[in-house]
């Protein structure tokens, strides 16, 4: 009677996770194991080879999908061999775990064998697959110590980025040193969209940047490239290719856009990816990718995602009644405290009532004008305010430039850098002098009262070089407010025929009007209807950002 053919498993593993379950490498292996297979008249159902891209060190090997499902079939008793290229791909956390899955197969009466050699049920045979799986440890941490070698070269010898793996709109070319050392603009065509405009990755990056200078949300980056039906960065997932915030926000975030290459950035934890801290980053030498935008319109987009982020509305249910003086640019008169919008209920919307800016506190009659206040304002009265002082700011914008310099003169001492150093000058002379007297000194006396003088001297030396150090700040903060006060001019070159135009800022969307408030940093202080008061309401532009330049207190006003 003919005997039964013994069925066989197939179990390969790759660690590069990026491997898609058809290729060359896993294909090749589960080639080599069926022809193993075949050999051995072996016979292997389709559904019991098991294929999978996972670290085999960082993993456990009961977080392996497919290893697990390999388990759980030998258990069913569904084969009686498994058959793999090496001990390695069971696992390479040594021989510990190896034994766990040995033992495993072991209690289902399954045998385990490789390429080259069967695994034999005896003492024999467990002390060589405790060799076999101590031996794949110690080659993954020497090749892994190679590797880390090879990167730390290519980055500190070949200037490259240690990796080899492109960004996304941008490919890798090779340069005099190194394979794969430069980035260059990616300008192949991915995609033709239906109004017969070609997409590369290069373009969609700009357009992604683009579209942030010009306020567009990420969210809305991300369906405006959905309806395109634009393919994104990472690989569909069950044919089906969609843009997010998160994928927007990090390619516009990555500082190679500005031809930045930062390398050593993350590390390998477990599963994950965690970045290491920002000392310990490398950054390569110019040159290395080509720039896509300048260091301003990147700073102006960092500054607009934040902004962006704090002006989200997805959870408001008053979209039109916001107010432009929401969180945090306007304020109770009585109590320095910010107002808040006051909504009304469905009953009051009937009677006609509207939101308000509203400050309300009552802790006691007896108690002081500051806890016992009501101060509240209609909303879109005072959106009508501030849009005329929109207005009149963006009409005199040379009026920031002359306040800046008036509070920098009232904030900063008067430093003549002649005097400074003609008086360093005069110190070093009669230090020398000094030291001329000490060394025909009398006695012991007179030479201790030299010393003492000397000392005097140095320090007054000190003290009039630190006046110099006073200076040369002087001079970087005076660079970085110019440098602000042109970005604001520019802002200002932009918007002001539209915002300027009394029938176009009435219908202006609250986007645009919000975004002026910010840059021009709007404060306004409400003071209470009833009380002796010289304003009802005053309005204030502090251009916060230009004022953080000037390293004086931000409430000041302009």
């Amino acid at each position: 009677m003919p005997q039964r053919r013994q069925r066989a498993a197939i179990y390969v593993r790759e660690s590069d996770v990026t491997l898609a379950m058809d290729s060359t490498t896993i294909e090749s292996a589960i080639k080599a194991l069926l022809d193993h297979c075949k050999k051995k008249n072996y016979e292997v159902d389709p559904s019991h080879i098991f294929k999978e891209a996972i670290s085999g060190y960082a993993v456990y090997y009961f977080d392996r999908p497919e290893l697990m499902k390999m388990l759980k079939a030998s258990e069913r008793k569904e084969f009686d061999v498994l058959v793999v290229t090496e001990i390695r791909a069971l696992s390479r956390r040594g021989a510990g775990e190896v034994l766990v899955i040995y033992n495993s197969l072991q209690k289902a009466n399954v045998r385990l064998e490789t390429l080259n050699e069967v695994i034999t049920d005896d003492p024999m045979g467990e002390v060589l697959l405790s060799f076999r799986a101590s031996w794949a440890r110690i080659e993954r941490e020497q090749s892994f110590l190679r590797m880390q070698r090879g990167k730390k070269d290519r980055i500190e010898i070949g200037k490259a980025p240690p990796n080899g793996h492109r960004c996304y709109g941008y490919v890798l070319v090779d340069t005099e040193k190194e394979t794969k050392g430069r980035y260059e603009f990616n300008h192949a065509v991915i995609y033709t969209d239906a109004n017969g405009n070609k997409w590369s990755e290069i373009k969609v990056r700009k357009y992604i940047l683009d579209q942030l200078m010009c306020g567009t949300t990420l969210h809305g980056i991300a369906i405006a490239l959905n309806e395109l039906r634009v393919p994104t960065p990472c690989k569909p997932k069950k044919g089906i290719s969609c843009w997010d915030a998160t994928t927007v926000r990090r390619i516009a975030e990555n500082p190679i856009n500005i031809g930045e290459v930062w390398v050593n950035r993350y590390t390998r934890v477990g599963k994950t990816m965690k970045e290491r801290p920002k000392e310990e980053w490398i950054l390569l030498p110019p040159g290395t990718a080509p720039a896509l935008i300048d260091r301003e319109t990147y700073e102006s987009i960092m500054q607009q995602i934040a902004y962006n982020k704090q002006e989200a509305l997805r959870n408001n249910q008053h979209k039109d009644d916001l107010g432009l003086l929401r969180a945090g640019y306007i304020f109770c008169g009585v109590c320095n405290r910010r107002l808040t919008v006051k909504y009304a209920s469905k009953v009051d919307e009937k009677d006609g009532s509207k939101p308000l800016y509203r400050c309300y506190r009552k802790e006691g009659e007896a108690m002081h004008l500051s806890r016992n206040h009501r101060t509240a304002i209609r909303v879109y009265g005072m959106d009508e305010v501030v849009k005329e002082k929109i207005r009149e700011a963006l009409l005199k914008p040379e009026e920031v430039r002359a306040k800046v310099a008036e509070i920098r003169r009232k904030n900063k001492p008067v430093v003549n850098a002649t005097e400074i150093e003609e008086t360093i000058a005069g110190i070093q002379q009669k230090m020398k002098n000094l030291y001329t007297l000490a060394e025909n000194a009398p006695d012991d006396e007179e030479l201790a009262h030299l010393a003492e003088r000397l000392q005097e001297l140095g320090k007054q030396k000190r003290e009039a070089e630190a006046m110099l150090y006073v200076l040369e700040d002087d001079e970087e903060e005076r660079a970085e407010i110019e440098k602000e006060l042109q970005r604001f001019e520019k802002w200002v070159a932009k918007v002001q025929p539209s915002l300027t135009d009394p029938t176009y800022i009435k219908k202006a969307p609250y986007s645009e009007l919000r975004m002026a408030v910010r840059i021009l940093g709007m404060r306004a202080i409400v003071y209470p209807t009833i009380g002796d008061y010289l304003y009802r309401v005053q309005i204030d532009v502090t251009v916060p950002e230009i004022l953080a330049k000037t390293k004086v207190v931000r409430q000041s006003s302009l």
